[in-house]
């Protein structure tokens, strides 16, 4: 399928299949990085997974993130990962969090994705679902809590998206 067609038709299909449910479409969103650079969901070719992982980078979160980078760079290209800050914009964490991390810290001060997946959550807390496994066309594989979830659990549902 050619990238233009493709990415006219993710809006399509997360209309068609709402909800942060397994099998649904996830809502598609443009977030600027802490470089200043605007990311958004189908910005991947098609075919290359995302973990989407929103967070409010506590000690618990950050523990998480030599996993994430581990699983990233195994899967040699087909993956790629996004952590969404769900702090407010003037917090200092993400800008500390960045230099020891490997993949892009999007800011969401106003919690957009968040609500466009209607999970509401205690302001400054990660969703109860705060970790999100998409296939290349953004269809819901795997959902779970980054930090209740057990490192071999995670690795085992990730390779099994790919």
């Amino acid at each position: 399928m050619p990238l233009w067609l493709w990415r006219l038709l993710w809006p399509l299909r997360s209309r068609l299949s709402p909800g942060a449910e397994v099998g649904g479409c996830f809502p598609d969103f443009t977030l600027k990085g802490l470089d200043g650079r605007a990311h958004s969901l189908y910005d991947a070719r098609p075919g290359i997974r995302t973990a989407l992982w929103l967070t409010n980078l506590c000690e618990d979160c950050r523990a998480k993130i030599p996993l994430l980078e581990e699983l990233e760079a195994e899967s040699a290209g087909r993956c790629r990962v996004l952590a969404v800050s769900i702090l407010p914009v003037d917090d200092p964490l993400p800008a500390r969090v960045v230099p020891d991390c490997g993949f892009p810290i999007l800011l969401d001060p106003e919690d957009v994705v968040g609500r466009r997946l209607g999970q509401t959550h205690p302001p400054g807390a990660c969703p109860m679902r705060n970790l999100y496994l998409l296939d290349g066309t953004g269809r819901i594989l795997f959902k779970h809590h980054l930090s209740a979830l057990r490192p071999e659990a995670f690795r085992a549902a990730w390779r099994k998206t790919l």
